[in-house]
C-alpha cells in the first residue's frame, strides 16, 4: 500500500474544537464521497501539552492507497474543476498555505 500524510493547520480564529468538528462532520465525509481510491483515512489531532509551544499544525492526516494509480486518481480529481468542491471546503477551516503533504515509505517491525 501507498501512504500519503498531510500536516494541516487550522484557519486563524478557529478553536481546535471547531477545527476538528468541521473536519469530522463535513470535510472527511465530503472527501470520502469524492476521493474513491482512498483505502484508509485517519485524522490524528494534536493534543496541546501544558507548557509546550503550539506546533505548526493541528492534525496529521493519513491516506492509504492500493497503488500509485490511486494516488494519481486523487491528484487528478483535486486538480480538476470538479475537485474545487474539496478546495472550497478546505478554505473554510484550514490554513491551506501551511499544509504540507508527504508521500512516505512507512516501515514497521512486527
Amino acid at each position: 500500500m501507498i501512504k500519503v500524510m498531510a500536516l494541516i493547520k487550522r484557519k486563524p480564529g478557529l478553536s481546535r474544537e471547531e477545527f476538528s468538528k468541521h473536519y469530522e462532520e463535513v470535510h472527511a465525509p465530503l472527501a470520502l464521497k469524492h476521493l474513491t481510491t482512498i483505502r484508509r483515512y485517519v485524522r490524528n489531532y494534536i493534543v496541546a501539552l501544558p507548557g509546550v509551544d503550539e506546533p505548526e499544525f493541528d492534525c496529521i492526516t493519513e491516506f492509504w492507497y492500493d497503488d500509485m494509480e490511486g494516488v494519481q486518481a486523487t491528484l487528478d480529481f483535486l486538480n480538476s474543476e470538479a475537485g474545487q468542491v474539496i478546495h472550497d471546503d478546505e478554505e473554510t477551516f484550514q490554513d491551506r498555505g501551511k499544509t504540507v503533504a508527504l508521500l512516505v515509505d512507512e516501515r514497521e517491525f512486527k
